[in-house]
């Protein structure tokens, strides 16, 4: 079993959840400050949606969450419909969950991972959609087929395109047209969100 906290309060209940699971259970987890964006404990085997929309679906985990919901403002004020799933159970993987989300939309699938796109998130939802023929474009962003040289954070994802600002190329890419209309998106991307901004019903 895998599982990838999110944020301080699955942080908090991760343990109890491991603890539930019969068999090894491996926990990923980043150092560091940790943000809290859900006010509930974290569920086996249960993705968060953290939006619900027709237009892209997005799957994340861990700290591509919270780098995601910082620009859900540009996508409100462009129009988009963004269908958010939040991961904390990566294994066992959540199909249904992915080709629902898949199949409800009208664009594609965008996945934002801190982690390789060979062998990850982005590859389990690759193989569910072929499993169930699900005809969507699919983009994953993370970690390349590289080995990735050791910085900040912040500067890693922006250096391997899976920050906030790749999410938003990644979204004009699959819906056909600029986003820029939607205001300012560099001081979007860029802001910390706020306690209003964050998910209240998860």
């Amino acid at each position: 079993r895998i599982l990838e906290v999110g944020d301080a309060t699955e942080v908090e209940s991760v343990l109890d959840v491991a603890e539930s699971i019969e068999g090894p259970v491996y926990i990923r987890m980043w150092r560091g400050q940790v943000p809290r964006l859900f006010p509930t404990p974290m569920k086996f085997g249960v993705p968060r949606m953290l939006s619900d929309g027709t237009d892209v679906a997005l799957i994340s985990s861990g700290l591509c969450t919270e780098e995601a919901l910082k620009v859900k403002k540009t996508f409100a004020l462009s129009g988009i419909q963004i269908r958010h799933l939040h991961l904390s159970t990566i294994v066992p993987f959540p199909t249904r969950d992915i080709v629902e989300a898949a199949e409800q939309v009208k664009y594609g699938v965008v996945v934002m991972e801190n982690h390789s796109i060979v062998g990850g998130i982005g590859s389990l939802t690759a193989e569910a959609l072929a499993e169930h023929g699900i005809g969507k474009k699919l983009l994953r962003l993370g970690v390349p087929g590289v080995y990735a040289h050791g910085a900040s954070c912040g500067y890693l994802m922006k250096e391997y395109g899976f920050d906030s600002s790749a999410l938003i190329q990644a979204v004009e890419k699959l819906v056909g047209r600029s986003l820029q209309s939607a205001g300012n998106m560099t001081a979007t991307a860029r802001q910390v969100l706020s306690a209003e901004e964050r998910p209240e019903d998860l």
